[in-house]
C-alpha cells in the first residue's frame, strides 16, 4: 500500500480540493519537502503544500474546512496556509523556512510566489542560530520524556532531527553553498565545511529510516550534543551580514 503512494499526485488531488472552496481566492500552489528532495518515505512522510490566498480570514477558513478531509487522506496533515500580503510581512520572521521552500520546491498551480523571494540574511543567520539554541535547550527536556519508553528513543531521535537538519541546511547556505538536497547530503556538506563527525550526523538525520535499528538512546544524545555545538561554533562566527542573499 505504502509503495504505491504517489506524493506528487496527492499533493494535486488536495490543491483540486482546495480550489473547490477557495475558486479565485488560491492564487498558488507550490509542493516542498521530502517529497521533492527524494527524502520521501512512503511510509511516513507528510506531503508539504504552501497554498498562498488573496485573502485568508474567518470565512475563507471555514470554506478550507471542507477541504481538510481530502488533504488528509493525501497526506497533506499541516498544509502552509498563507495569504499574499501575510507572505510578504513574514519573510524577516520564517527566513529559513522560506529559503528551503524557495530552492527545494516544485511549482503546482498559479503563480509561484517563492522562486523571486529575497531573503534578509541577518535575518536567516539569527533564525537559524535560535532554532539551534532551541535544539540545545530542549534536547535534555524531550530526551528525559521520551527516551525512557517504549519506542521513545526513536520518536526522541527523529523530532530532535528533523529542526537540527533544516538550521544545518540554512547554515550550509549561510556559508556560500547550496542548500543540500537530501539530509545525507546535509550531512556530508556540515562535516566538511563546519568539522561535523559525518557519520554520526548522517546516522542522527537517517534514524527514521532505519526501522529496525535499535536506538541507543544516551549514545545518540552525545553525539546530538556534540553535532549542536559545532554548528552553534559556527554560526557564531558568521558576522552579521548587510546584504540580502
Amino acid at each position: 500500500m505504502f509503495d504505491r503512494f504517489d506524493p506528487r499526485q496527492a499533493a494535486r488531488r488536495a490543491v483540486e480540493a482546495a480550489r473547490r472552496e477557495a475558486g479565485a481566492n488560491l492564487l498558488g500552489a507550490t509542493l516542498y519537502g521530502s517529497a521533492v528532495s527524494g527524502d520521501f518515505h512512503p511510509a511516513h512522510s507528510d506531503v508539504n503544500v504552501a497554498l498562498v490566498f488573496a485573502a485568508l480570514g474567518t470565512a475563507e477558513l471555514h470554506a478550507l474546512h471542507r477541504a481538510y478531509s481530502v488533504w488528509r487522506r493525501c497526506r497533506v496533515v499541516r498544509p502552509l496556509l498563507l495569504s499574499e500580503d501575510s507572505l510578504k510581512r513574514s519573510l524577516d520572521a520564517y527566513p529559513l523556512e522560506y529559503l528551503l521552500i524557495r530552492e527545494g520546491r516544485e511549482h503546482l498551480e498559479g503563480a509561484d510566489y517563492f522562486a523571486p523571494l529575497q531573503l534578509d540574511r541577518g535575518a536567516l543567520r539569527l533564525e537559524v542560530e535560535r532554532v539551534l539554541r532551541a535544539q540545545e535547550l530542549g534536547l535534555g527536556l524531550s530526551y528525559v520524556a521520551l527516551a525512557g519508553t517504549r519506542g521513545g528513543a526513536r520518536v526522541w531521535a527523529v523530532q530532535a532531527s528533523n529542526a537540527i537538519a533544516a538550521s544545518a541546511s540554512g547554515l550550509v547556505h549561510l556559508a556560500g553553498e547550496p542548500v543540500p538536497r537530501t539530509r545525507r547530503d546535509v550531512a556530508e556538506r556540515c562535516a566538511a565545511l563546519f568539522q561535523v563527525d559525518g557519520a554520526a550526523f548522517t546516522r542522527l538525520l537517517t534514524i527514521r529510516e532505519r526501522t529496525r535499528e535499535r536506538v541507543a538512546a544516551s549514545e545518540l544524545l552525545d553525539s546530538a550534543l556534540s553535532i549542536l555545538n559545532r554548528l552553534l561554533d559556527s554560526v557564531e562566527r558568521m558576522a552579521p551580514p548587510d546584504r540580502n542573499s
